[in-house]
């Protein structure tokens, strides 16, 4: 099992009034990561979007917050892929300072739809091999 990584730094436009991180941007970076993720196994927003039959929409996000972030800090960001059914796919984003200390966590589930009707419809076997791959061990 592979594993995807990202390196990010806490800037101020990510703190709020108390100069911590805002919880909402635990969501940015976890879609940022996504992006980045899909970028890597070939699928770009920019593709689904443009010349796929299909779309990948979120349909639950959930986060775990153990320890607060500041101004500069460094992360990294690991993304696994934690579960992919005949529609739907898991993603875990795991939130590490340098130390390896797991600060935080968000968790996303994805469903694969038809771009026209909107319903869901299968994974494409391309993007389940390449979901595979980062597929987290139980």
């Amino acid at each position: 099992m592979t594993s995807f990584k990202t390196r990010r730094v806490i800037r101020l436009k990510d703190t709020d009034a108390a100069g911590v991180i805002f919880f909402v941007n635990y969501f940015v970076f976890a879609h940022d990561t996504y992006e980045l993720f899909l970028e890597e196994i070939g699928y770009s927003l920019g593709r689904i979007i443009g010349q796929e039959s299909f779309l990948l929409p979120i349909v639950r996000a959930e986060s775990d917050y153990h320890q607060m972030l500041g101004l500069e800090d460094e992360i990294t960001i690991v993304l696994n892929v934690n579960r992919i059914g005949s529609t739907s796919f898991t993603l875990v984003y795991e939130y590490f300072l340098e130390n390896q200390e797991l600060v935080g966590s968000v968790k996303t589930v994805h469903v694969c739809v038809d771009k026209t009707t909107l319903k869901k419809r299968p994974i494409p076997e391309e993007l389940r091999q390449a979901l595979e791959q980062y597929e987290k061990s139980p």
